[in-house]
Parts: structure tokens; C-alpha cells; sequence
């Protein structure tokens, strides 16, 4: 039973998430998409080789805040510095940050469409850089919404799950009367099974005792009224 109620629950909340997600991202059919929410993390570490140029793209909604952070890893000692620009969709730069070992660009989007990020190491003739990204897209007030939809969902799983942790009580309760009604049955079985031989046994005992001492008054009886035709000396009586 409790087996069947946890399946009970987490399909439920699983069918709550998924319309949840449809519901904020404005998708009917299966699949996720990942760039329809409101916000989006991507973090990840790429290697730009020496005297190379690596770029990226990344989907922003209109309104939305772009924000790329990065760091460059290296020996220490080494100068390991990197150029960062920042193309919006029509292919106009954004910001360029000098070649440094880390920094940010944060900008807030006026159109929609793909927004770029390079890497430059073309200042680099002789070193590969390995740099860590870290990319947030978001609009807050759509992400404020879609927050309320979560916790609204949650609201719900858990009203859920504590009506299904009352029935469960409830059935737990019922179970205990019916073991305790089952319990009180044998006993009142075994009683009525005990107090039957006694009574048997007892009766049996009362019945012997009525029917030796019947025997017994009668042969006594008998026994007083027992005469013979003669007397001890061989006389006949009279």
C-alpha cells in the first residue's frame, strides 16, 4: 500500500511539473527547450589554441540580461591573459575586454536572437589558454513568474502529499482495529473452546456422582429391607 501511494505521488508530481514547464515556456508537445525558459546557466571550460579565435553562440530573449563571466587558468608565472568580445545579433560588438586573466561582460539585451562570444588568443603566438565560462540569461520579471509557478506546483505536491499521508494514516488506524477485532475473535474463540470443556468435564463429573450415589441408596435401601424366611437358629418366622 505505501509502495502504491509514493507511485501515486510521484506521477503526480511529475504530470504537475511538466505542465508547469508547458505552461511557462508556451510548449505542447514533448520536448524541453531549454532556451524557452527564462533563465538559463551554461558553465563549462574550453581550450583556445594558440593564435586562434574561438567563438560561441548563445540564444537571449528580448529584455533579457546577458552576463558571461570568465577566468583563464594557467602555470603560475605564466602571463595567461585573453581578449573577450561580446557580438549582439545584428553583428555589432558589444564590449571588448582587454587581454586580462579574468572579467565580465554583462548586458542586457535589445533584441532577440543568437548573442555571440569570442575568445580571442591571436595576441598568443606560442600558448594554448584554457578558460572557465560561466553564462546566465535571464529576465527577472518573467523569472519571478515562473519562480510562483514552481512554488505554486510545490504548494500543490505537498497539499498532495499530505492528503495522501492522512489516507495512509487512516488506513494505518483501520488496520490496527481490524488486527485488535481479530485478536479479540480468538481469544473469545479460545475462551468459548475452554469454558465448553469445563462445563462438559464439570457436568460429566456432577453426573457420575448423582448416578454412584443413586446406586449407593439404592443398594442401601435394599440392604434395610433385606429379610430372609428363616431365623439365624433355622426357625421359620412367623
Amino acid at each position: 500500500m505505501a509502495a502504491s501511494i509514493t507511485s501515486i505521488l510521484l506521477l503526480f508530481v511529475t504530470s504537475l511539473m511538466n505542465e508547469g514547464t508547458r505552461f511557462v515556456c508556451g510548449i505542447d508537445e514533448g520536448d524541453f527547450d531549454y532556451d524557452a525558459l527564462p533563465g538559463t546557466t551554461h558553465e563549462f571550460k574550453i581550450e583556445v589554441k594558440a593564435g586562434e579565435e574561438d567563438c560561441f553562440a548563445q540564444m537571449v530573449a528580448l529584455g533579457a540580461v546577458f552576463h558571461v563571466q570568465y577566468e583563464k587558468y594557467g602555470s603560475e608565472g605564466q602571463t595567461v591573459t585573453i581578449r573577450m568580445i561580446a557580438i549582439d545579433p545584428s553583428l555589432k560588438t558589444i564590449q571588448i575586454e582587454d587581454p586580462k586573466s579574468e572579467g565580465f561582460i554583462s548586458h542586457k539585451a535589445t533584441m532577440e536572437g543568437y548573442h555571440h562570444v569570442c575568445m580571442d588568443n591571436t595576441h598568443s603566438r606560442f600558448s594554448g589558454k584554457i578558460v572557465y565560462i560561466y553564462i546566465v540569461t535571464y529576465i527577472m520579471e518573467e523569472w519571478a513568474k515562473y519562480m510562483e509557478e514552481i512554488q505554486s506546483i510545490s504548494l500543490t505536491a505537498q497539499n498532495f502529499s499530505r492528503t495522501l499521508t492522512d489516507v495512509q494514516t487512516s488506513i494505518d488506524i483501520v488496520r490496527f482495529h481490524q488486527s485488535e477485532s481479530r485478536m479479540h475473535v480468538v481469544r473469545d474463540w479460545y475462551l468459548a473452546i475452554g469454558n465448553n470443556k469445563h462445563i462438559m468435564y464439570w457436568s460429566i463429573f456432577q453426573i457420575s456422582v448423582i448416578i454412584m450415589t443413586s446406586v449407593f441408596q439404592i443398594f442401601c435401601l435394599r440392604r434395610l429391607f433385606r429379610t430372609t424366611a428363616v431365623t439365624p437358629s433355622q426357625k421359620p418366622r412367623a
